[in-house]
């Protein structure tokens, strides 16, 4: 007889209720089941984590809304009341695990990349890529959009930093000035 495998979806929101808030008469249930690969797992892990720890050292408030896959990449969505500081915080965790998973098969977790199939875009590695690699601007391999400011209406400056996979953090890359002066 096969056995019946439990999913790891179940097993994340059972270890972090406080962030879940699942339903009272099935604790493997909640309004933001992850919507997304077994390859996310442990990023979501991770960052479940670090969000608790930030919470808990607030005091404040917090419940994920939504977690999905959207345009190859993790989303993951909250309310809640935190101080400033906690909330700046938890954003820095949301954006490393987003980050992440631009860069990690969502089938199996192994190091990824941005992949088309006809209409669809998905993370994958060599083995799950479906399609074809999308081609990244050289210079631009992992970099995300930080912060824009704008300077009146001539000139904008683009703060980006750079996702390492290897320690899971971002270092700032040189800041783009668009426009007059650029």
């Amino acid at each position: 007889m096969a056995s019946i495998m439990r999913d790891w979806r179940f097993d994340l929101i059972e270890a972090y209720p406080d962030l879940f808030h699942p339903l009272p008469d099935n604790t493997g249930v909640a309004e933001a089941s992850p919507e997304c690969g077994a390859g996310w797992q442990d990023l979501l892990e991770r960052a479940c984590a670090r969000i608790r720890a930030a919470v808990q050292a607030d005091g404040g408030t917090f419940k994920f809304t939504q977690i999905k896959e959207k345009y190859a990449t993790a989303r993951l969505y909250w309310e809640g009341a935190l101080s400033p500081e906690a909330d700046a915080r938890v954003e820095e965790i949301i954006d490393l695990a987003e980050a992440r998973s631009a860069c990690t098969c969502e089938v199996c977790g192994a190091e990824g990349r941005l992949h088309r199939a006809g209409g669809w875009l998905m993370t994958r590695c060599a083995t799950h890529g479906q399609g074809h690699p999308v081609p990244e601007k050289p210079g631009w391999e992992n970099v995300t959009i930080s912060h824009v400011i704008a300077r009146g209406t001539k000139a904008v400056i683009v703060k980006r930093r750079r996702y390492i996979r290897e320690t899971d953090s971002f270092v700032e890359v040189d800041s783009l000035i668009i426009g007059e002066g650029g």
